[in-house]
């Protein structure tokens, strides 16, 4: 029970997001500041955490799912509450949105990843209706089906190539997901003797979540809270991309070549770990995607990132300094293997 206790921090996201909502102001900025700021400066000294003790108890872990899934619903209708009073003004519905978005990206894509991992109609909806909370519509078809797949290789649009800067990874994933998760969703459901334009296509499921949210938001706010809402999703899935990018970058893997621990970059930092449900030990999920995120190892043969995920945003906004540290890094676990 003691290391899953831990992953109660994970839960100071929301409660951020929550006096965002509630105050207004400049208080949308607060995540950003704590976790970009504070926490990406602790990590930049605190040791890594290697300790793969762990209870298998799975009530905790799973509660905390849920608790992630409701808090993140019950923040959204807040907001909806608040732009329907007039809470707002155009410049404040804008800085709160940072702060939504920011724990859409957390509460939202992180959890409905560790969601659509599970067996189960429940843990499937319940992914789903996160990512439709973001106007995420590909994730949901694509992680599993071809990230999970393809990993490391050019099949993989979620994999960012050595030499790739951030920038233009994140145009080649967005409009490579949305291409494939689209084709899949067609084949599929040919083989079902139905049209693309069916209900049951997840594309069309997430879009029309997503959609109906969007003119929630405009119907009870108005304009400024409908821009907000897309506001929101646009950061969450930025803040999706940039963890996709520093993940997986230069970690190439032929297709016929089995995947293995040095195919994902992890990090064992205290925060990047309980803040985002062990999502930081990339390498063990890669290897064993079914597996319980209280469960993931650090694996000794991984890469290891220099910092936590909430410092390696620097490097991934600046290329040339990011490729000055990760390609040196890929050099010389490249040297290790031969």
């Amino acid at each position: 029970m003691r290391r899953n206790l831990h992953y109660l921090n994970s839960l100071l996201l929301p409660m951020m997001a929550f006096l965002a909502i509630h105050f207004g102001g400049w208080w949308g900025i607060l995540p950003w500041v704590v976790v970009f700021g504070l926490v990406a400066l602790i990590e930049l000294f605190l040791p890594e955490k290697l300790d793969n003790t762990y209870d298998e108890e799975e009530t905790l872990p799973a509660g905390i799912l849920w608790a992630h899934c409701l808090a993140h619903t019950g923040l959204l209708a807040y907001w909806l509450y608040r732009f329907g009073l007039g809470a707002y003004a155009p410049w404040e519905a804008l800085v709160s949105a940072l702060a939504v978005g920011f724990n859409a990206g957390a509460s939202g894509i992180v959890i409905a990843h560790e969601m659509l991992h599970r067996k189960g109609a429940s843990w499937q909806m319940g992914a789903k209706w996160l990512l439709a909370t973001t106007g995420n519509i590909y994730f949901y078809t694509t992680h599993v089906r071809m990230h999970h797949r393809y990993v490391g290789t050019e099949l993989d649009y979620s994999s960012a190539r050595r030499g790739e800067n951030f920038y233009a990874f994140l145009w080649r994933t967005v409009g490579g997901q949305l291409r494939w998760a689209w084709r899949a969703e067609k084949d599929r459901l040919a083989k079902q003797n139905l049209s693309p334009l069916s209900w049951r296509n997840y594309v069309l499921q997430e879009a029309f979540l997503s959609l109906a949210l969007l003119g929630l938001f405009g119907v009870v706010g108005g304009l400024w809270a409908g821009i907000a809402f897309l506001l929101q999703g646009v950061v969450a899935n930025f803040l999706l991309e940039y963890v996709n990018y520093i993940e997986h970058y230069g970690l190439a893997r032929r297709l016929e070549d089995p995947i293995r621990p040095w195919h994902s970059w992890e990090s064992n930092k205290y925060f990047s770990r309980f803040f985002l449900v062990d999502l930081s030990r990339h390498s063990d999920h890669h290897l064993h995607g079914a597996k319980s995120y209280h469960k993931l190892n650090a694996l000794e043969r991984a890469p290891r990132l220099p910092t936590g995920y909430a410092g390696m945003i620097y490097l991934a906004l600046i290329p040339p300094l990011w490729h000055r540290v990760m390609d040196r890094r890929l050099e010389a676990m490249h040297a290790l293997q031969t």
